[in-house]
């Protein structure tokens, strides 16, 4: 008899919390109304909507330099954006896209480090 209390009283706590539950329903004039569009936003004409830098990398071949190294682009906390096995005796282009906040890479090719910024757009690794 206890058991038939105790299950009878639990039903009717949970009976009576379900209707208290109810979802806030918004209106269809708060959903459209007239806030405006991304079309009125009025940016200054330097400003650039893409969330990417984009970079050209070049290296000119040096001659006489049989070395083989791998050349790595890399950011301040590690992320490889670009790794690739080079020749110094041979040219090299490439583009790049890194994220917009990012301001400066670290290169590496055959043991040295050259640290360049994502804003200038071409950046020669000689």
């Amino acid at each position: 008899m206890k058991v038939f209390i105790k299950v009878l009283g639990l039903s009717a706590i949970i009976g009576f919390g379900f209707p208290a539950c109810k979802k806030h329903e918004i209106a269809k004039s708060e959903i459209n109304s007239d806030k405006g569009s991304f079309k009125d936003i009025k940016a200054p004409a330097a400003f650039k909507w893409s969330t990417l830098n984009t970079l050209t990398l070049q290296m000119s071949a040096k001659q006489h330099d049989a070395r083989i190294s791998t050349l790595k682009v890399l950011d301040a906390q590690g992320n490889v954006y670009l790794q690739k096995l080079q020749k110094a005796n041979q040219a090299f282009e490439s583009t790049i896209e890194v994220p917009g906040h990012i301001e400066k890479l670290k290169v590496s090719f055959c043991g040295k480090i050259k640290e360049i910024s994502t804003r200038s757009g071409k950046v020669n690794l000689d």
